[in-house]
This record gives C-alpha cells, structure tokens and sequence, in this order.
C-alpha cells in the first residue's frame, strides 16, 4: 500500500486528479493533497509519502523547485 501526495494550485485540476487515482485501483492507503509548494513541503516532511504528483507551473515555487 502507498501514500500519495497531489500537488496543484488550480483546485479543479486538483480534484480531478485525486478522482482519477481514487478510481485507478492502484494499492493506496492515503492521498493528500497541497494547493503549493510550500504546503507539499510541510506534508512531504511530516508524513513522507511513497509518490508525488505535481503540477509543474505554479505559484512562487514550481513542482521542479519541489521536487529537487
């Protein structure tokens, strides 16, 4: 079972993708979901999830600067 964390600043992009791995079937136990970067950050420090999901354009930080 994995973890997941979705990351986008557009709440209906957001959603839409939590609907679609809610409805994969893929073995997940938990998905999360942060509106930035900065709030990923928190998440990812505080619960390490196993996958990340990321918009690449967003607000202060893009995904690239999240996920390096």
């Amino acid at each position: 079972m994995y973890t997941i964390l979705i990351v986008d600043d557009e709440k209906l992009a957001l959603e839409g993708v939590y609907y679609s791995v809610g409805a994969s079937g893929f073995p997940f136990h938990w998905i999360m979901e942060a509106e930035s970067a900065e709030e990923a950050l928190e998440i990812i420090h505080a619960n390490q999830p196993d996958i990340l999901l990321t918009d690449i354009k967003m607000g202060k930080k893009s995904g690239l600067d999240l996920i390096r």
